[in-house]
């Protein structure tokens, strides 16, 4: 029997549209597979996957004046930083508009492979940590504790965390942000996902603080105490000590947010313990 045979899944990340995926229902993987290679490996492996997103990405307009400005003069700066795959996608559109040839002498940096990844295809080398992938690991990496004088651009979306900005300033850079694009709440899965926490009581994937913030909102407070006791995988310590703050018990923690990290920690959920 697979090993996570019936057991149902509930992503919540702003990718794609809403899905239920069953494989033993005779679904098949192969368009699945490139849609969210996680639920799919999860789906091989028995897992009933649904996706309801609590998070919607919106990009900013092509018109804005503001990143228009801000990439125009990317020749000024030293450094580059990429926090998110959205980021990069969207760094490389924008850069591809301005900059058939990329200006020399800016070194390129992400927050892990994910993140890195769409501009590795276009041959821009991309500097990663090790292991973590999360701000403060890169902030470890050795190329950016020493960055006095220099001009970083971080290319993000609006209202992420600030760690690297304030700590980059801290030593002395001159950093700016480049907000490529807004997350808002997106509320019209919430009777989806109540239904399922009541009928399934699924194990949860919250991949940030500001999933965890906005599945929090649009559950209803007759419900909360449910979905508080219900498992969750986390990829990183500041999630996990989010979520524990808000009152959920069950937490598991994944190494990072790869997507075979995140897989073993599912795996993990269901294996008794010796």
């Amino acid at each position: 029997m697979p090993a996570l045979s019936g057991r149902h899944i509930l992503s919540l990340r702003a990718s794609s549209a809403p899905y239920t995926f069953d494989q033993t229902a005779g679904a098949p993987l192969a368009g699945f597979q490139k849609q969210d290679s996680l639920m799919a490996r999860l789906a091989r492996l028995g897992a009933i996957c649904h996706h309801y997103p609590v998070i919607k990405i919106e990009a900013v307009g092509a018109d804005n004046e503001q990143v228009k400005r801000q990439v125009m003069a990317f020749s000024e700066y030293d450094k580059a930083i990429i926090v998110s795959q959205h980021a990069a996608r969207s760094a490389w559109y924008w850069l591809d508009r301005y900059w058939p040839m990329l200006p020399v002498g800016v070194d390129y940096f992400a927050v892990g492979p994910t993140s890195a990844q769409p501009m590795l295809e276009q041959g821009v080398p991309v500097s990663v940590p090790t292991s973590g992938y999360t701000s403060e690991a890169l902030l470890a990496l050795s190329a950016l504790k020493t960055v006095e004088g220099q001009k970083i651009l971080i290319f993000r979306g609006g209202q992420g965390r600030d760690l690297l900005e304030k700590t980059l300033r801290e030593r002395g850079a001159k950093v700016d942000c480049c907000e490529l694009y807004g997350r808002v709440v997106e509320a019209c899965h919430s009777h989806s996902i109540v239904e399922l926490i009541q009928a399934q009581s699924p194990l949860l994937l919250i991949y940030s603080g500001q999933i965890l913030a906005a599945l929090l909102e649009i559950v209803p407070e007759a419900h909360l105490s449910r979905l508080k006791n219900l498992p969750i995988v986390v990829p990183s310590v500041r999630v996990e000590t989010l979520a524990r703050g808000r009152g959920f018990r069950s937490i598991h923690l994944a190494s990072s947010a790869l997507v075979q990290d995140m897989e073993q920690s599912v795996l993990d959920c269901y294996t008794p313990a010796r």
